[in-house]
């Protein structure tokens, strides 16, 4: 994924922050979750109020209360996550070997499920339909290929594909259950194919 940090805007006034969504948020993002601008509640999306709380007072109070404890706040379209203020301005090489890991799972996880959707004959558009989504059966299926199989054992994920995405997507907020019990892409899920996409259209 491509990283766009926010920019502190002049934006005069005092800030009106929500305490507890403020604390929340903080919690989510420091856990390494990602806070998308919807959220799956009761088999439909919803607004994500921690997304709008830091959407709200992003420039006059986030952008600068994360810095001060070392830590960029970074917007995407559709969701914020963070990352740390030396990590952003480091190249990927001088990453810590935890967070390079986790992204390493994320992506792989992510490239899995995109390449067999589509391989297994299947619109990727299931992958992002709340309604639809992809069962827990074609998951196994898709895991149970030698090559798919064999890039999440590079990616240290040697799990079954469907507890691999609820390890690497779901308990980070990046994908969640739908009631069917099918997998589906959040925000920021989608977000790494909507670069992949860009990448191929820019290398045309």
């Amino acid at each position: 994924m491509s990283d766009i940090p926010l920019t502190q805007e002049t934006n005069p006034g005092r800030p009106v922050v929500n305490r507890r969504l403020s604390q929340e948020a903080f919690r989510k993002l420091t856990a390494g979750q990602v806070i998308n601008q919807t959220q799956y509640v009761n088999g439909q999306l919803a607004p994500n109020p921690l997304f709008d709380e830091l959407f709200k007072e992003r420039d006059r109070y986030y952008v600068e209360a994360y810095a001060n404890m070392g830590m960029e706040l970074v917007q995407r379209p559709g969701f914020f996550y963070i990352r740390s203020l030396s990590e952003a301005q480091n190249d990927d090489d001088t990453r810590d070997h935890e967070s390079t890991g986790a992204i390493r799972q994320i992506q792989g996880v992510l490239l899995v499920l995109g390449r067999g959707v589509l391989e297994k004959g299947f619109m990727f558009e299931a992958l992002t339909l709340p309604d639809a989504g992809i069962s827990r059966e074609i998951l196994e299926n898709i895991g149970n290929d030698p090559i798919f199989n064999q890039i999440l054992k590079a990616c240290k994920m040697d799990q079954p594909l469907p507890e691999a995405a609820k390890v690497a997507l779901v308990d980070r907020d990046i994908a969640y259950f739908n009631v069917k019990g099918n997998l589906v892409l959040a925000e920021s899920g989608k977000a790494f194919f909507d670069d992949l996409f860009i990448e191929y259209q820019s290398g045309e």
